[in-house]
């Protein structure tokens, strides 16, 4: 069956490759060489227009939206998606969204041109990327993590004991330049807790951590906030602009929109953690100014129910619908994690300290032959403390003093007093041969 699968999975390869190459000799065009995404790793979702062999690993479909499944990685549980859910149609291309159950890393890769949208004044193609934790509005699957317990209202992630939740993430992006994208945060509110809620009145929240479109004006309200994001270890006072959309959506479904876009265009790539609560305490206020029609007052935001927390890639742009355009992206997560601060990092040091004493007695019974006994008693004292919560993670360092004393006793005969001993011997011993012969 193994060799099989392995052959299965060459065949597959080898027919994109020669499809890719077909396509590419057709056209006449100059592809993009996009950083791929393994096809051995544990799991595989791909939307394709090649026909392939699929493997036991592999997730297919041949057109929008894409797959979606959901995975395990210890105690934790993601819902993966590629999430095309503006494309009727993909001309040519493929994207591929894969899961490593044995390092957690996620990877996402696509190139893709030739689409049909369903809503061209939308430009974007899709949202390819991962459920971090919650249930959506109207769905089937709740991602649970101890540690975030959605749904829980706004008030309660500003001013209650969840308050102090961080996101952290370590990825690495690649885009070119003129390739419209975010890599972002998409969360969502309703009126009552999902998934029984409906999206309308609500609210969603999205936070971009990197863009390479940080200026534009759509929805901008030209207030910009300077909110701390901890990034590899250094806490920096980021920029964001803030957008907002009171009525988003279509139809008699509405909600109201806002966005937290980095003006530098963010970060691109490396250990990237922020606190929900600021960006929340700012919906709270804004919400009541620019959208009054709808929101009376901030504690009518607060009592808003966050159902769920999405990350992923929104890209794509009206202009490259058709060729020779090209959708591509590509991008690595390596960790994600929700944190409790003071408890996200702890190193516990042990030490561990022993004290040897031996008493050696040394008793000589004659010239030549020397007895010794040893008595040694060892006394060893280990103090180790150490805690755990679900949201900590200990770095056990043991660090071992080894303290010695020892102490002798030795009971020694001088070697002169022996030799004094041995001539009385000899003179004893000549005298009583003397007096036996007289």
């Amino acid at each position: 069956m193994h060799k099989i699968s392995e052959l299965t999975l060459m065949v597959s390869v080898l027919v994109l490759t020669i499809c890719a190459v077909n396509t590419h000799a057709a056209l006449s065009i100059q592809m993009p060489t996009v950083p791929s995404c393994s096809l051995n790793s544990s799991t595989v979702l791909m939307l394709t227009t090649e026909p392939i062999l699929p493997t036991s690993n592999m997730v297919i479909t041949y057109g929008p939206p894409g797959p979606w499944t959901l995975v395990k990685y210890g105690n934790l549980e993601y819902l993966l998606q590629i999430n095309m859910w503006n494309l009727a149609s993909v001309g040519y291309g493929n994207e591929t969204l894969t899961f490593n159950n044995e390092t957690g890393e996620i990877c996402f890769s696509s190139f893709i041109s030739n689409v049909t949208l369903i809503s061209p004044s939308g430009g974007v193609w899709g949202y390819p990327g991962i459920y971090l934790v919650g249930i959506f509005p109207g769905g089937q699957v709740n991602i649970r993590n101890p540690s975030l317990p959605l749904p829980l209202t706004v008030g309660d992630l500003v001013n209650g004991s969840y308050s102090n939740r961080l996101i952290a993430l370590n990825y690495s992006m690649w885009v070119p330049d003129d390739e419209p994208m975010d890599w972002s945060y998409d969360i969502w509110f309703t009126t009552t807790p999902a998934p029984s809620a409906s999206l309308n009145h609500g609210a969603e929240l999205m936070i971009w951590l990197y863009t390479t479109t940080p200026v534009f004006s759509w929805a901008d309200t030209g207030i910009k906030v300077n909110i701390p994001v901890t990034v590899n270890g250094s806490l920096i006072n980021e920029t964001f602009d803030i957008h907002v959309d009171c009525y988003h959506g279509s139809g008699s479904t509405y909600w109201t929109y806002i966005a937290f876009v980095p003006l530098n265009g963010g970060f691109e790539n490396g250990y990237v953690s922020i606190s929900l609560k600021p960006f929340l305490q700012y919906m709270v206020k804004v919400f009541p100014t620019i959208c009054p029609s709808l929101w009376s007052s901030q504690d009518e935001v607060s009592k808003l129910w966050m159902d769920v927390i999405t990350l992923g890639s929104e890209y794509g742009n009206d202009q490259w619908v058709n060729y020779p355009g090209w959708g591509v992206i590509a991008w690595r997560l390596y960790k994600a994690s929700i944190l409790t601060p003071g408890l996200a990092q702890v190193t516990s040091t042990t030490t561990t300290t022993t004290t040897v004493t031996a008493t050696v007695t040394t008793t000589v019974t004659s010239p030549s032959l020397v007895t010794s006994t040893s008595v040694v008693t060892e006394t060893s004292t280990l103090i180790e403390t150490t805690s755990s919560t679900t949201t900590l993670v200990t770095t056990l360092t043991k660090l071992t003093t080894v303290t010695s004393t020892v102490t002798i006793v030795r009971q020694a005969i001088n070697e002169t007093v022996v030799w004094v001993i041995l001539v009385i011997v000899i003179v004893v011993a000549v005298a009583l041969v003397a007096v036996r012969r007289i």
